[in-house]
C-alpha cells in the first residue's frame, strides 16, 4: 500500500497465483481475485482486462489452448 512505482518500472509489478481443486474453480478464483486487484496510479496500465477476458473464453476453460491461442482465436 503506498508504494509509487517509479517511471522506469518493470513491466511485472506484481504476480498472481492461484489454486483450486479443479480448474474451474481455479479460473473463478482467479477472477474473483482479479476483479478485487486495485493498482491505480496516473500512467499506470494493466492487463487485467484481457487476463478477465481469456478466462470467460470458452476454449480457454475447456483447456484447449497452445501457445498461438491468442493469434488462432483472433483475441487480441
Amino acid at each position: 500500500s503506498g508504494y509509487r512505482i517509479p517511471p522506469y518500472y518493470d513491466s511485472m509489478i506484481a504476480k498472481l497465483i492461484v489454486w483450486a481443486p479443479t480448474r474451474e474453480e481455479a479460473i473463478e478464483r482467479m477472477k474473483r481475485a482479479l476483479q478485487e486487484m486495485i493498482i491505480s496510479g496516473k500512467g499506470v496500465h494493466t492487463t487485467i482486462p484481457f487476463h478477465l477476458r481469456l478466462l470467460e473464453h470458452e476454449k480457454f476453460r475447456a483447456g484447449q489452448f497452445d501457445t498461438r491461442f491468442l493469434e488462432k482465436e483472433k483475441f487480441l
